[in-house]
């Protein structure tokens, strides 16, 4: 409405992590065969200035993960930018300049670019809740894959597993390596065992010595969640199905199952170990019976873990 010509940049400075190097990107904007070496930095911000002056444009940058270039290069550059216009031009707001942190970066400022950051307007945002995730989630999916390869179950166990620390990267990170180990597999749909693989690969806390610091029938609990999950093919399973494969199970093992209320016990300990999760049922499951996903791990690896380890538990 004002008739102001607006650039917009944005800067990676995980992968920019200097001055020039920021400066670099900023310039290629312009200039796509800016040299790459040659100038300071001061004679960078000068060029910078013509190429604004000549364009009369207003130069929006967005340093992203700009705690990356803080660690590295310090604060100089924050300092020039903000004061741009002070120091490099006659004209008035050349340049807005917006950081994006996961870190609280004001300890990393000095004193003068700390006066002017923090007149500044800085907002906080909370991590993404499981809802968000799964909004996320379900747009890159319509977005990279077929219809229908991704099913909704491994959307959901995306989201849950992704929830834990609110990272929509994360949760991207695990759809694409789920994509992938269904690529390997060349299998015509995505499923939560690839996503259970997918998070194998990407953080896993389940080790061979966690699984023998469980008695026989917590892993045998156990072993009938992951196989209930591996036969069905789905992200969750309720207790009671779980409890009839568990009895299944010690038969297979001369084992006489234990009632209900330890069956209960033993899932309760298994989730606190961080095996699995536990949650309750939502919208079209009847009763108030609690839904089971194993995120850590695929299922039939774990079956194959647990069996190997079982003759060797008293």
């Amino acid at each position: 409405k004002q008739g102001i010509i607006l650039d917009y940049i944005h800067i990676n400075c995980r992968r920019r992590s200097t001055d020039s190097m920021v400066l670099l990107g900023i310039l290629n904007h312009f200039d796509q065969g800016f040299p790459d070496r040659g100038f300071s930095v001061q004679e960078m911000l000068q060029v910078l200035d013509r190429q604004l002056t000549r364009r009369k444009s207003h130069l929006i940058v967005v340093l992203d993960e700009v705690d990356a270039l803080l660690h590295r290069s310090g604060s100089d550059l924050i300092y020039n930018l903000t004061r741009f216009s002070d120091e490099y031009s006659k004209k008035k707001n050349l340049i807005s300049l917006i950081l994006i942190s996961q870190k609280n970066i004001f300890p990393m400022l000095d004193v003068s670019s700390l006066s002017t950051i923090k007149r500044s307007s800085h907002i906080h945002l909370d991590k993404y809740s499981r809802d968000e995730l799964y909004d996320i989630i379900k747009q890159r999916v319509e977005l990279a894959f077929h219809r229908g390869v991704v099913n909704e179950d491994s959307i959901n166990l995306i989201a849950d597993i992704a929830s834990e620390w609110g990272d929509a990267r994360f949760a991207i990170e695990l759809l694409w390596k789920a994509g992938l180990a269904a690529d390997q597999q060349h299998s015509l749909e995505v499923t939560p065992e690839h996503v259970r693989a997918a998070k194998a690969e990407t953080y896993s806390i389940v080790t061979e010595s966690k699984l023998r610091n469980l008695n026989k029938h917590q892993l045998l609990t156990l072993e009938a969640v992951a196989k209930r999950l591996y036969l069905d093919g789905t992200a969750y399973t309720n207790t009671g199905d779980a409890e009839r494969m568990y009895m299944l199970i010690c038969e297979e093992h001369d084992e006489k199952p234990r009632a209900h209320t330890m069956f209960w016990n033993y899932l309760k300990e298994i989730e606190n170990a961080g095996f699995i999760t536990l949650k309750k049922s939502g919208k079209g499951q009847l009763g108030t019976t609690q839904l089971i996903s194993l995120p850590d791990i695929p299922a039939e690896i774990l079956c194959e873990k647990i069996e190997e380890i079982l003759p060797d538990i008293n």
